[in-house]
This record gives structure tokens, C-alpha cells and sequence, in this order.
């Protein structure tokens, strides 16, 4: 089916689908998404637990439910045996889970935060780092079937919304409510206070996504997404701030497009904005979902999928101008 975007914006191709299966579980918002290993596979989740759907044709295959009371992001190690699931209950507590790929067995879990989790990242096939709204971060040596904190970082004052792992050079960053991000080590020794390596503070509102340029370069690009209706671009080994776009709805989540020439913003009004990041101009506006967009992941052919309110995950394939 195709649609106008807004304005004299180029026509986009959506095609949605609701997913099928009881009205409660139906209303459930899909929080968080992610790829499988070889892209047959996307994983969505939500308060029903995890589902696995067929790509591109988005049909649901299996449903898994971990019984953790709402999940909020997703992330496939490394090597792509395991799916990391961090969730939790607002206010209570914060949960993880890792469960094996595609078998989906539980491997190793822990209720850790005093707050749900909000974001997760790997740091290395053996490490991973939990962020919560407790305003803290875990970093975890994984062994087998168990899981040994390293260190807790305690260097934001209000909840953490994002983190996002540079491998290629060894670091962290995490960001939320506080406004600035912060650059870690990944080898954080176990200290009592460790002190992050940079602060990057131009934000004027709660920091609530990050992601990393897929291209590799001579200096990582990282993106960031904030309720003050801007989208910067950084180079966090620096602490640079290189350019940053605007957007006229706050974005809540973000993606590069796997060739790096775009970048897609989920924003509060359903639509998804596709940024050029050499110009930090908004070149396209798609229709999403109906309500809030609440995650978004890139396909290899191009096209993104968010997920949104009422349980919709929708393919959205930008015009190719």
C-alpha cells in the first residue's frame, strides 16, 4: 500500500500488520526489536514476552513468553548464539535474561536493578552492561550459565534510558534523563566510584536513544535522540560534537540504515524521520504506526521496522531519492 508522506515529501511504502493473537496481548506496545543472525527472523517484544516473525513477510512463527513483566530492549551477542532481554517492572525492579538462539532456552538471568532496565549492550561475546531507571549501570562477566557483576556504575543522577557499546575501540556510552552522555571503558576496573573517560553535555532535555554509525571509520559516529527535539551526531572518542538535526516531534528511538548514508528517528507522533547525516536535514517523513513509536531496527535491504502501540510492527521502505 502506498501513502504520501507530509507535504511535498517523497511517497513511502508501508505495509503493516497487527499481530494476531488475543486482544490484551494485542495492546501490548512492541518496546523493543531486533534481527536474528542471517535476517530470516525479526524478535519483538513487548509485556506478552518475545516473538519470533518471519522476514520480510512479518508472519508471526513462535512466541515465547520469560515472564518478565515488560520488556524493553533486545540485543544479540556477538558471535549471534544468545539474545540478551532486559526488562522489568517500573518502580520495583529490573530484570535480564539471556536465552540461547533459536532454541530459546534460558542460559543465565538475574533481577539486579532496583528500577526496570531500560537498555543492554554487549561488550564482548563474555561481557554485557545493563542500564536502568535505578539511575545505574551493571557491567556482567558471563561464564556458562552464570554471570558475575564486575562493576556498577553510579555516575548518573537520574534514570538511564540508553547505552550503546563501541567494540572496535574497547568503550561504552550511556546516556538518560540527566542529559549528558557518558564515555566508559569497557575494561572498567572494579573500583568503588569508576569515573567515566568524557561528558558530552549539549543536550538541553532527557537523552533517550543511541546508536552507532554501522560504517566503520576513522572516528566512530554515534547518534543520539533527545526530548528537546534534536538528533546530534558525535564522536565520542573525542568529545566531539560534530552536527545535530531538528526535528519537529520529539524522537524516541533510532537507527542507521546498514550502509550508514541514513538515519531513521521514531518519533511521539508515529511517523518515522529519515535524517541525511551529512546535511542533519530531515529528508523524508514516513507514517509508522498510529500513537508513539517506541522502537525501530534496520533491514539490510533498506527498509526499517518499528514497532508502536497497540502491538503493530510496520515495515516502512523510504523512497530511494
Amino acid at each position: 500500500m502506498s501513502v504520501p508522506a507530509n507535504s511535498s515529501l517523497a511517497v513511502s511504502l508501508i505495509v503493516a500488520l497487527t499481530l494476531t493473537c488475543t486482544p490484551a496481548r494485542a495492546q501490548s506496545p512492541v518496546t523493543a526489536l531486533a534481527f536474528a543472525p542471517h535476517e530470516t527472523r525479526l524478535v519483538a517484544g513487548s509485556q506478552s514476552g518475545i516473538e519470533i516473525r518471519r522476514w520480510p513477510e512479518l508472519q508471526p512463527v513462535a512466541r515465547r513468553d520469560l515472564e518478565i513483566r515488560s520488556i524493553h530492549d533486545l540485543a544479540f551477542s556477538p558471535d549471534s548464539s544468545r539474545l540478551l532481554v532486559g526488562g522489568g517492572a517500573p518502580s520495583e525492579y529490573g530484570e535480564w535474561q539471556i536465552v540461547s538462539w533459536p532454541a530459546l532456552e534460558v542460559v543465565a538471568k538475574s533481577i539486579s536493578h532496583d528500577d526496570s532496565i531500560d537498555s543492554v549492550a554487549w561488550l564482548a561475546d563474555d561481557r554485557f552492561v545493563t542500564a536502568g531507571a535505578d539511575s545505574r549501570c551493571i557491567v556482567w562477566k558471563l561464564s556458562g550459565e552464570t554471570a558475575e557483576q564486575v562493576v556498577a556504575i553510579d555516575g548518573h543522577s537520574r534514570s538511564v534510558l540508553s547505552v550503546e557499546a563501541l567494540r572496535e575501540n574497547n568503550l561504552f556510552v550511556t546516556a538518560g534523563v540527566d542529559q549528558v552522555l557518558r564515555v566508559w571503558p569497557a575494561d572498567l576496573p572494579q573500583v568503588e566510584s569508576p569515573q567515566p573517560i568524557r561528558k558530552l553535555d549539549n543536550h538541553t532535555g532527557a537523552v533517550c536513544a543511541l546508536a552507532l554509525c554501522p560504517v566503520q571509520r576513522p572516528l566512530p559516529l554515534l547518534a543520539s535522540a533527545s526530548v528537546d527535539k534534536t538528533v546530534r551526531l558525535w564522536q565520542p572518542t573525542i568529545g566531539r560534537l560534530v552536527k545535530f538535526a531538528r526535528s519537529p516531534v520529539e524522537p524516541t528511538c533510532l537507527a542507521w540504515s546498514r550502509d550508514g548514508t541514513r538515519l531513521a528517528a521514531g518519533c511521539a507522533d508515529g511517523k518515522l524521520r529519515i535524517i541525511n547525516p551529512a546535511t542533519v536535514q530531515v529528508d523524508q517523513t514516513c507514517h509508522g504506526v498510529d500513537g508513539w513509536i517506541y522502537s525501530v531496527c534496520a533491514a539490510t535491504d533498506g527498509s526499517f521496522v518499528v514497532g508502536g502501540t497497540h502491538g503493530l510492527i510496520t515495515r516502512v521502505v523510504p523512497s530511494s531519492e
